[in-house]
């Protein structure tokens, strides 16, 4: 007598998450970006703008496990591994963009930028080039034009401001440009009179840099000919060890943080106020 055994497994459900984003040019990130998304995403994107419009995608940093964790750009396109600098028009005004990720293996995911285009006409990338950049923990930093090419003659600046007693780690996703002639410069403060932390150009992807506050100061310029792809960097920002214990960088005087930065007034405010830089007053 044979003896079958049966065994049921449970079968896996994950619920789809819906996420909708409308109105004005915006950035969709994938799950926990700039951290890895988790195994067993199920996000679907809807971007919708006003009709007589259409949509203009840039993939700002894309990198997942290729060919498993994957974007599906309905009607147009899959999309998986490293695909920085990809861009797409979407030729409606409206576009739904789900992504799925399997049971192993996460990478960081995306951040993907879309900006509206009237039809009839073609988009253009934008020459605004300097840029003060202030978010909470993390963003992305490109040059002019980017994934196109940067234009001639430009000279742009960018002021990288994250919360106060913090750190900002910046890496480079990719970095293309005339190499002796264009360059990058990055500074470790709010201006150029700060250190420099480094001159860059090429097409060599440079280390990541760590800043010694909340400022990264980066100047690029290029010169009258032979214009490249540029740069993409993601910066992110961590709390400092003397900060979590309470302490000023001896390069900071009280006064000295007032000038450059009003929201610091919270934070000493706070801390006073936990006792860590200041007593306490006396109670009679």
């Amino acid at each position: 007598m044979k003896l079958f055994i049966l065994l049921f497994l449970p079968c896996l459900v994950f619920a789809q998450e819906h996420i909708p984003y409308s109105g004005k040019d915006g950035v969709i990130y994938s799950p926990n970006y700039p951290n890895d998304y988790d195994n067993n995403a199920n996000i679907v994107y809807t971007i919708t703008v006003d009709t007589g419009n259409y949509i203009h995608l840039t993939f700002l940093d894309f990198m997942t496990e290729d060919s498993y964790d994957v974007l599906e750009i309905e009607n147009y396109t899959t999309v998986s591994g490293d695909k920085t600098g990809f861009a797409l028009d979407i030729q409606a005004s409206q576009v739904v963009l789900t992504f799925t990720s399997d049971l192993t293996t996460t990478f960081r995911g995306f951040a993907i930028k879309y900006q509206i285009v009237p039809f009839g006409s073609v988009f253009m990338p934008t020459n605004a080039c300097s840029s003060v950049l202030q978010s909470g923990s993390y963003g992305i930093v490109t040059s002019p034009n980017y994934p196109a090419n940067y234009p001639d003659n430009k000279a742009c600046a960018f002021l990288i401001n994250v919360d106060p007693g913090h750190l900002i780690n910046l890496q480079f996703l990719a970095f293309n440009t005339e190499d002796g002639y264009d360059t990058l410069a990055v500074y470790d403060g709010m201006n150029q009179s700060a250190a420099l932390l480094g001159t860059f150009s090429g097409k060599k992807i440079p280390a990541a840099i760590t800043s010694s506050s909340n400022y990264l100061y980066l100047y690029f310029s290029s010169d009258l000919v032979n214009n490249m792809s540029g740069f993409s960097g993601l910066y992110t920002s961590f709390v400092s060890n003397a900060f979590k214990r309470g302490v000023l960088p001896q390069s900071y005087t009280t006064e000295s943080v007032l000038q450059r930065d009003a929201n610091l007034l919270k934070w000493l405010k706070k801390k006073a106020e936990s006792n860590k830089i200041l007593p306490k007053k006396p109670t009679n």
